[in-house]
């Protein structure tokens, strides 16, 4: 059976997602939703990177804490992410991940935001690629932007909060502006969604590669081609399919026949897949070691520079302009001042407008220039808020254009073609048709730059290595049938478009070229810049084509002698916008007399066209006579002499033009230099405002968490004040000079206080009270800084006094907290409990019975005056020898043995027993009745044995007696 799931890399059939969310001022209450509403079982770490004061101690894991089951942990050096946690970034820290752990890392000295969202994106896109959920909420600033960018083109899924739900729409808006926002949402959406994702991925499948299916991949880029104009056929299949599978993704479908489906009802997902195969991420000086290659390379390239020369450099597939910027900057640092003495040109080119509207504007995160030498940075960039600006000097030596590449004719003459991980992305075929334009548009001897994985083995006629291992090569002089004008124009037609049958001309057409070719004279049309563009008759009298490199050019076709007249016409006819007419010429006896006429071309076009046209002209006979009867000198004179005056005329006009060119460039570069003062001004007045931007979203932040702190301390103090209340005895706190800071409501009663005398001293407060005495332990308290207990008296009152000293965090005293408890009610059951118990040993002590108290192990806990007595004289010992010893410590083993006995009984029985006992007593046997009984606890459990003997031998002798 077919497994459609082995044609895909296992990275297609499971990710292990990772979330990161960036926020700055305002997004506690954003993220705050986000995480309330996220489910704790998605098996997803979550990584928050909040903009935090360098010195701040951020409450953010408590706080995020309160709002979901998840454990939030504050992120330390070298953690694992774990599943269903969420982590925190500590303050002046910015986060990077590298081997599947987080690192801390010690941000630079500059005014940024901390921790950077830019710099944990760009690397967690490096290292989880398409398993990365980028998600930025409310914050000033633009911090996150770049990031989402990379997490894109590495195939991950973005988010950013809608600006309407933010309380600051800064970070989210700059977001969105990149055009790499998968989805725009309210935190709790974006949850939702994201929890969606994760739950459903898994179920996309790419199509069997022998699907008998209309939706085929074929299919869906033919409609990307008619709708965006950008033909990718001759792209490779698995790079199409992986953007593709995340569109699927993206909007929920299984199979690409949904998703064919889903363009039909909304065309803008072919412009959006469209955006998706063109997004790259690239980096400032990408592979260093390529770049120090190519520096040697450059160095000995432009060692055959004179002065004055021209240096041409075209990137194409600039993508946001990192790589043009790099060889620029590697330009400046090989010429150094000698760069004015060139003519330098760098051409950046690129489909994708989103991309070059970054790199025109010319600002990069504090994350993309992280591997650029810090010297580099302080020398062609300027922090500009929570960016860096190229400066001025290097971004007007680039030339930013829409340019297709295959399609469009490239820029000729270059030393450096620099396409550095663009043809990984073709098909051989494609990547042979683009390697023969680059031969074409490089000079001779040339250079090539190209990414790691690229090569030129299928042109390698075309190029010398210049350096194999960095992928460096030199344009070889090898004649190439691909190689030419003609043949680039015809093949800059996209492959595997259909054939159009041609239209049958109608009548008025061919009326039209018929009377072309019959009545209208020798013409060719050109454009403003006078480039060919039509040919109409045998203009072969007139134009020809010179030796060497083919040009267009009308003043180089056209011959020598009518050049400067077409010059003048030309202008002439473009000043008036009517038709103007030339001298006559004569060609030969066989060829009649003509005149050039210049004829502008009415319309609406963009580009204004001329007809340029060699009309023949009529010479009555007479004229024709005499002509022919001058004397040819005199004639060759006439005409030298016209051509002179001609001459000096336009050579006047050409002059005057310069001199009012001159002017007005004298006047322009004023007016640049003022703009660039007032542009300077302003930059300055932006980085201060971004400044304080900076410093408003760290207090908005400060601010959010004081305010949540503040509410959690009224609740403390809520707490507090119930408890307070709710215990039965007093409670006062006094500060410093005793004043009084807090009392319960049984102090109030007890003291007399009332809310108007906190902040009163406690000598003013009780004066003349019954009471007074509590200040001299408060005193004691606060000068020894030791607590203290005491009992107080008064008027019949018994307290139990409580001082303890009030201390703060650092260990200083500020005070006193003071405690009164009457005992009044307990030292009456006390003072009854002691007299009771003095009635019950008085009994005891007195008793004609012999009475002792043993616990549950045997050992003795009390014996009566009377008890001791027997002891003494059975065994000499007194009441103190007894206490704590068990009966085989103390009598006979025979008798122990039977008091053991007779005290197991009652244990286990847990009733009374009596008994008649004989012990020998002084020489004597002396008989007791014995009652043992079970002394309980409250709660039924037997504590001790009380043992109670009546001595019966006087009565047994009597009744002995009597019996006899």
């Amino acid at each position: 059976m077919h497994d459609p799931a082995a044609e895909l890399p296992p990275a297609e059939i499971r990710r292990h997602f990772i979330v990161a969310i960036g926020a700055s001022a305002g997004g506690l209450e954003a993220l705050s939703s986000l995480i309330a509403h996220l489910p704790t079982d998605l098996n997803v770490p979550y990584v928050i990177l909040q903009h935090l004061s360098p010195t701040y101690r951020s409450m953010l894991a408590q706080l995020l804490g309160r709002e979901t089951a998840m454990a939030v942990r504050e992120i330390e050096d070298g953690m694992v992410p774990e599943p269903n946690t969420i982590y925190t970034t500590p303050p002046n820290r910015n986060l990077e991940f590298r081997d599947d752990r987080f690192l801390l890392i010690a941000p630079a000295q500059e005014v940024l935001p901390k921790p950077s969202v830019n710099t944990f994106l760009y690397s967690l896109a490096e290292t989880r690629g398409e398993g990365v959920i980028g998600v930025v909420l409310s914050g000033t600033g633009s911090d996150g932007a770049s990031g989402l960018r990379a997490v894109k083109a590495s195939g991950g899924l973005t988010f950013a909060q809608d600006p309407a739900t933010a309380k600051y729409s800064g970070m989210p808006q700059a977001a969105i502006d990149t055009d790499c926002v998968d989805w725009v949402l309210a935190p709790a959406d974006i949850a939702r969604e994201i929890a969606g994702i994760v739950r459903t991925h898994g179920l996309i499948q790419p199509p069997h590669q022998g699907q008998n299916s209309p939706a085929t991949l074929k299919t869906l880029l033919a409609k990307v081609h008619r709708y965006t104009k950008v033909d990718f056929s001759g792209y490779k299949e698995t790079t199409v399919w992986r953007r593709i599978l995340r569109r699927m993704a993206a909007n929920r479908v299984a199979s690409l026949d949904e998703y064919i489906a889903l363009t039909r009802k909304n065309p803008d997902e072919l412009g959006q897949l469209c955006k998706d195969i063109l997004i790259s991420v690239t980096s400032f000086f990408r592979d260093g070691e390529a770049f120090v290659a190519l520096r040697r390379a450059l160095e000995e390239r432009l060692a055959t520079k004179r002065i004055g020369d021209e240096v041409r450099i075209w990137v194409p597939g600039c993508a946001t302009g990192e790589e043009v910027y790099s060889i620029a900057i590697l330009l400046s640092e090989l010429l150094g001042a000698g760069r004015h003495d060139f003519k330098i040109q760098l051409f950046a080119t690129d489909i994708d407008q989103a991309a070059m509207n970054i790199a025109r504007r010319g600002h990069y995160s504090e994350a993309s220039l992280a591997g650029v030498d810090r010297g580099l940075v302080a020398r062609y960039f300027k922090p500009h808020g929570d960016t860096y600006e190229i400066s001025k000097e290097l971004r007007e030596m680039v030339v930013f254009a829409r340019q297709n590449v295959v399609q469009d004719p490239p820029f000729l003459r270059l030393d450096l073609v620099s396409c550095r991980n663009l043809l990984i992305y073709f098909q051989n075929s494609l990547q042979e048709r683009v390697l023969d334009i680059f031969h074409y548009a490089l000079a001779p001897a040339g250079l090539l730059f190209l990414g790691k994985s690229e090569s030129t083995y299928q042109r390698d006629n075309l190029f010398d290595t210049v350096h194999r291992d960095q992928r460096i090569f030199r344009r070889r002089d090898a004649p190439v049938s691909k190689s030419t004008v003609v043949s680039l124009m015809m093949d800059a037609a996209p492959p595997h478009r259909s054939v159009v049958p041609t239209k049958p001309r109608t009548l008025e057409e061919r009326f039209l070229s018929a009377a072309s070719s019959a009545y209208v004279p020798p013409s060719v049309l050109i454009n403003a810049q006078m480039e060919l563009l039509h040919v109409f008759g045998d203009v072969s009298n007139y134009l020809g084509l010179p030796v060497g490199r083919v040009d267009f050019n009308l003043l180089n076709l056209i011959r020598k002698d009518f050049r400067t007249e077409v010059q003048t016409l030309v202008h002439q006819a473009q000043h008036k916008r009517a038709a103007v007419f030339g001298r006559q010429h004569d060609h030969d006896k066989s060829s009649g007399a003509f005149r050039i006429a210049v004829h502008p071309i009415p319309g609406v076009e963009v580009e204004p066209m001329l007809l340029i046209a060699f009309e023949p002209v009529t010479v009555p006979d007479a004229a024709r006579s005499d002509h022919f009867d001058l004397l040819p000198g005199l004639v060759t004179k006439d005409l030298e002499d016209e051509l002179i005056a001609t001459r000096e005329h336009l050579q006047t006009v050409i002059e005057e033009l310069e001199t009012s060119n001159e002017e007005t460039q004298a006047l322009n570069e004023e007016m640049q230099a003022s703009n660039e003062e007032l542009q300077a001004a302003n930059e300055e007045l932006q980085a201060a405002n971004e400044e304080l931007q900076s410093t408003n979203e760290e207090l908005t932040t400060v601010n959010e968490e004081l305010q949540i702190k503040s509410a959690e301390l009224g609740d403390a103090n809520a707490d507090l004040e119930s408890i307070q209340s709710s215990v039965d005895y007093a409670i006062v706190v006094a500060g410093e000079q005793q004043r009084l800071l807090r009392y319960n409501d049984t102090a109030a009663r007890l003291f007399g206080l009332s809310p108007a005398r906190v902040g009163d001293s406690l000598r003013d407060v009780l004066a003349g009270h019954r009471l007074n005495a509590v200040l001299a332990s408060i005193d004691e308290v606060i000068r020894t800084r030791r607590p203290l207990e005491r009992q107080l008296t008064e008027g019949g009152c018994h307290y139990l006094l409580r001082a303890s000293p009030r201390m703060t965090a650092q260990g200083d005293v500020r005070g006193c907290v003071l405690s009164l408890l009457d005992e009044t009610p307990l030292f009456e059951v006390q003072r009854e409990l002691r007299d009771k118990e003095q009635r019950l040993m008085s009994i005891m002590t007195f008793s004609t019975t012999l009475i002792s108290v043993k616990d549950t192990s045997g050992r003795y806990e009390f014996v009566n005056p009377r008890f001791e007595q027997m002891l003494r004289r059975m065994t000499g010992l007194g009441a103190g020898d007894i206490l704590g010893k068990t009966d085989q410590q103390v009598f006979p083993p025979d008798i122990a043995r039977t008091f053991r006995e007779r005290d197991l009984d009652v244990l286990r029985s847990g009733e009374a027993s009596e008994s008649r006992e004989m012990l020998p007593i002084g020489g004597e046997s002396v008989h007791f009745i014995a009652l043992r009984f079970p002394m309980m606890s409250d709660d039924g459990v037997i504590t001790a044995v009380c043992t109670k003997l009546v001595d019966i031998s006087r009565l047994a002798g009597e009744l002995g007696s009597a019996g006899r």
